[in-house]
């Protein structure tokens, strides 16, 4: 095993935190980096934003932030040229709901896995609308991806516009066989929204080899970066008709696809700067190596979780990244769960409800030991017997 990484991070020594899915944890060096860009921009304001981001007020980009969006498109093997920087997913997804003409009637066909905030978007943009939004049923536990991909498929309609998906799921921690949806859907004719955010830094991301319309993904959970730091990568069939969410300068200075879209008025670019040392620390770090040790730790806890409170397990490991979700009895009460461990034992953790089930959902990172989960584990069976 290699060496634990807590001293690399800036987590209270106090805390247990089993919980990267939700906000993440972002490295020391990668956090004085980001810092570092905030004293460059306050030093002199207009030198940072005219001189320093070149490509700002002008066509050509070039500067700091085309060599972040350069090294990110590298590393998820998409077109630089197509990716936009967002503060989260939720504004992508707004983005994207914003740009797409949906018409009486039109279905949005989406998953009962999905993130609720997502759907809620969604939601609202149908009934504006009078169009339809459709919630798939995938029940647990899953069997194979390809009866997955075949099921979610009969439910296609000549009517379906827009296919919207996590590629990990949230409460449930489900890898999906986007990729495979994907190519039926272009075939189809059929708009592709990947909600990704979850996966860049925790999978292999290959944006090319999936061929979604339009893929998001944050990079403050799993990629280490700071806070507000997430992407929007955008097909080049869908980028002539895609509108930018807020209208700026860039209405009239013309400039590149993504910066169209990322000028927003005065804005700290701070964060999106620091992802190539994000990048770097991985490196430094044998990513790769600590992203397989602590699957393998996972996979044998969530085996230990299911069998102690005598629930089955929701999938296989083919299902399965860095995340893992069980299902807890189902008379314990979520909220009460998650205070509790908060409050005896600083162990932060996601506790959840997914129809009527109550989800715990186990995460492990380089910063995490394996003492931490067994304290989770005898801390939720102590307060389960009570």
């Amino acid at each position: 095993m290699l060496a634990n990484l807590r001293s690399e991070f800036l987590l209270d020594a106090d805390i247990h935190y089993l919980n990267h899915g939700s906000f993440g944890a972002c490295p020391r060096e990668v956090f004085e980096d980001y810092q570092n860009w905030q004293r460059i921009l306050e030093q002199n304001p207009i030198d940072y934003f005219t001189r320093q981001l070149k490509g700002l007020f002008g066509k050509e980009a070039s500067g700091p932030l085309e060599k972040a969006r350069t090294e990110l498109a590298h590393f998820v093997n998409g077109d630089a040229k197509g990716l936009i920087f967002t503060p989260n997913v939720t504004v992508a997804l707004n983005a994207i709901a914003h740009s797409i003409q949906l018409q009486a009637n039109e279905e949005v066909l989406t998953t009962d896995h999905e993130y609720g905030t997502i759907v809620a978007t969604w939601a609202r943009k149908c009934a504006q609308n009078d169009a339809v939004l459709t919630k798939v049923e995938i029940d647990l536990p899953v069997t194979t991806q390809a009866e997955f991909v075949d099921y979610f498929w009969k439910q296609v309609t000549p009517r379906t516009k827009v296919i919207l998906m996590s590629h990990i799921t949230s409460a449930t921690a489900l890898v999906l066989p986007v990729k495979e949806i994907c190519a039926r859907a272009r075939k189809a004719g059929i708009i592709t929204v990947i909600d990704g955010a979850h996966a860049v830094g925790q999978i292999d991301l290959d944006l090319e080899d999936i061929d979604a319309d339009f893929y998001t993904s944050n990079c403050h959970k799993w990629l280490l970066t700071p806070k507000g730091t997430a992407f929007l990568h955008v097909h080049t069939s869908r980028r002539e008709a895609f509108e930018p969410l807020i209208i700026s300068w860039a209405e009239i200075n013309q400039p590149s696809f993504s910066l169209r879209h990322e000028m927003w008025g005065t804005r700290d670019m701070a964060a999106f700067l620091c992802i190539p040392t994000a990048l770097k620390f991985r490196a430094k770090h044998d990513w790769p190596t600590r992203m397989s040790e602590s699957r393998k730790l996972l996979y044998g806890y969530r085996e230990l979780f299911a069998t102690s409170f005598k629930r089955d397990l929701i999938c296989n490991e083919s299902w399965l990244a860095q995340l893992a979700s069980v299902l807890l009895p189902t008379d314990s009460n979520p909220g009460e769960l998650w205070q509790y461990l908060w409050e005896e034992y600083k162990i932060e953790a996601m506790i959840t409800k997914w129809r009527e089930d109550t989800i715990l959902r186990l995460s492990f990172n380089a910063y995490n030991t394996s003492d931490e989960m067994d304290l989770l584990f005898q801390a939720i069976s102590r307060h389960l017997n009570r």
